[in-house]
C-alpha cells in the first residue's frame, strides 16, 4: 500500500496527461504558427519534466525513471494519433524526453549535489 501512494501523484498526472491529449488544440497560441510550435512544444517539456519528477520520488532510480517516462510519452503519441484532430508525431516524444532529461538533471544537480572531498 505504501508503494501504492508513492506513485498515486504520478499516476495522477499521467492521467492529466491522457486527459489534455483527448483534447482538441485550436485556439492554443492563436494564429502564427512559431508562436503556436513554442507554446505547444513549451507544454511538452513541462508536461514531461512534471512526470519525471513524479516518477523520481517514487522509483528513485534516474534509468527506470527515463524509461517509464518516456514509454508514457510514446503511449501517448500514439493515442492522440486516433484523436480526431490530433497528429501523433515521433518528433513530439523528442521534446518530452528533453524534458524528462532536465528535470533529472536538475534533480541530481540540485537535489543530490556531489559532496566535496
Amino acid at each position: 500500500m505504501k508503494k501504492l501512494l508513492r506513485f498515486l501523484p504520478a499516476i495522477i498526472w499521467m492521467s492529466v496527461i491522457f486527459y489534455f491529449s483527448s483534447r482538441q488544440t485550436t485556439g492554443i497560441g492563436g494564429d502564427s504558427y512559431w508562436f503556436r510550435f513554442a507554446i505547444l512544444k513549451s507544454f511538452h517539456l513541462i508536461e514531461y519534466a512534471i512526470l519525471a519528477v513524479l516518477l523520481f520520488f517514487a522509483i528513485k532510480k534516474f534509468k527506470w525513471t527515463i524509461l517509464i517516462s518516456y514509454l508514457y510519452a510514446i503511449s501517448d503519441e500514439l493515442h492522440q494519433y486516433f484523436i480526431p484532430g490530433r497528429t501523433g508525431r515521433f518528433r513530439d516524444t523528442l521534446f518530452d524526453l528533453a524534458g524528462i532529461l532536465i528535470a533529472l538533471f536538475i534533480i541530481k544537480m540540485f537535489v543530490f549535489p556531489k559532496k566535496s572531498k
